[in-house]
């Protein structure tokens, strides 16, 4: 029994030389897409709701999150659909650690 502390504190320092955890593995890239037909469009805003983070769309359309792997919800603004104009659409996203997922947003330009 006087044993068992000695073999719990080997035990205990055996366990911290295991390599750290890669955090950067968990991650993943979430990219929102916005065009009309084959244009990428610039400056439309995109929100990760869950991440609290708002990008705009570059000059190819693009606008990119790195997040934890999970569940988001990706919001844009002020896009043409045809019919009643919402102020924002939302998208349902699924990120797994590793993974890039587009969302494809399409801004119809002639439908104003």
């Amino acid at each position: 029994m006087k044993q068992l502390p000695t073999l719990l504190v080997a035990i205990f320092f055996v366990s911290c030389e295991q390599a750290p955890t890669n955090y950067s593995a968990a991650k993943a890239n979430v990219i929102a897409y916005v065009h009309w037909q084959e244009e990428g469009l610039a400056g439309r805003k995109v929100e990760l709701l869950e991440a609290g983070e708002v990008r705009f769309t570059d000059s190819t359309g693009l606008a990119s999150f790195i997040v934890h792997a999970g569940t988001y919800t990706l919001r844009a603004y002020d896009l043409n659909r045809g019919g009643p104009a919402f102020r924002s659409i939302d998208f349902d996203v699924k990120a797994a650690a590793g993974d890039t997922v587009t969302v494809d947003i399409v801004d119809c330009l002639p439908c104003d």
